[in-house]
């Protein structure tokens, strides 16, 4: 197998597993606007993922019947790989269109309104309660600091005031 080949698969596996990870990871939790994003960085990824499968076969055309044969069949599962991420990106574009309808048909519902500020509310109050934790236990750890400080001084003092009264 050639260095290039390897390094063009190194390249598609680092692709598939980023697809995957959107796909699984970030586009389930993500709002519309991040969504529409996730989605388009797939899209670019997925034409990226085509060109590199694309320059692996010329690749793989240079060597002989026994080489061919096994880069071939890892061709063939990485083409399997590319049409599992096409349809669960299909399927992500098709939730995404639908909670788009959803979202526009109960805009003006005043419950949902009610519980989007409900919603908002608490996320903010959460937002607040991770900064005044990070903050204690900044504080915390400057007041550790701090003590540790004033005993190092306190033992210098310490030492200071017995080599006085040794020289007296």
């Amino acid at each position: 197998m050639s260095d290039q080949f390897t390094r063009y698969e190194e390249d598609l596996i680092g692709f598939i597993k980023s697809c995957k990870t959107i796909l699984a990871d970030k586009i389930p939790i993500a709002q519309a606007d991040e969504r529409k994003s996730f989605i388009r960085q797939l899209r670019q990824i997925t034409d990226d993922i085509s060109r590199i499968i694309e320059d692996m076969e010329i690749e793989m055309r240079k060597f002989g019947p026994n080489s061919r044969a096994s880069m071939n069949n890892k061709l063939k599962q990485y083409k399997l790989d590319v049409e599992i991420i096409q349809k669960e990106m299909k399927k992500a574009i098709d939730v995404s269109s639908n909670f788009r309808n959803y979202q526009s048909i109960n805009q003006n519902d005043p419950e949902r309104n009610k519980l989007l500020q409900i919603h908002s509310s608490l996320m903010n109050t959460n937002d607040t309660i991770v900064r005044s934790t990070q903050i204690a236990i900044e504080t915390e750890q400057l007041g550790n600091n701090v003590l540790t400080e004033l005993n190092e001084q306190g033992e210098r003092l310490r030492n200071a005031n017995d080599q006085v009264k040794l020289t007296k």
